[in-house]
């Protein structure tokens, strides 16, 4: 390698290292003491949580993205349930309203209708009765 380029002598060493572990021969104690020196160590901790002021901001968010599936899936629940509910009740409200008619519409022509008719029909009888003397 050459040494105009440092960091490409670096990693050559390393994977030269490295290549013991993968040709399945046992790594000496100073041979893995050198590899854990030239591992970089990390100092930066990473939380796994979203600073407060967006978290905040994301549950929001996560909050009415939820509000607003909640509510397209009570829309459809509705919907379905009125197209399986609602013909099965306008015909049973219509066979009701449909029996009470035809039960006024008896009483009311018994009641009146009848005495109207034997009213004309004995008004025609005695119309006839007097034509035929």
């Amino acid at each position: 390698m050459s040494k105009d380029d440092p960091l490409l002598d670096q990693a050559d060493a390393l994977m030269r290292r490295h290549r013991v572990y993968l040709a399945g021969a046992e790594a000496t104690p100073d041979a893995v003491e050198a590899n854990l020196e030239d591992l970089p160590l990390l100092t930066e901790e990473v939380s796994p949580e979203p600073p407060a002021a967006e978290a905040g901001e994301l549950s929001h968010d996560r909050h009415n993205r939820l509000l607003t599936e909640q509510r397209a899936a009570l829309a459809r629940e509705m919907e379905t349930w009125l197209d399986e509910q609602l013909p099965q009740l306008v015909i049973l409200a219509m066979d009701g309203i449909t029996d009470h008619l035809v039960s006024l519409i008896t009483n009311r022509a018994r009641e009146e209708l009848l005495m109207r008719l034997d009213a004309v029909l004995q008004s025609a009888e005695k119309a006839g009765r007097d034509n035929s003397e």
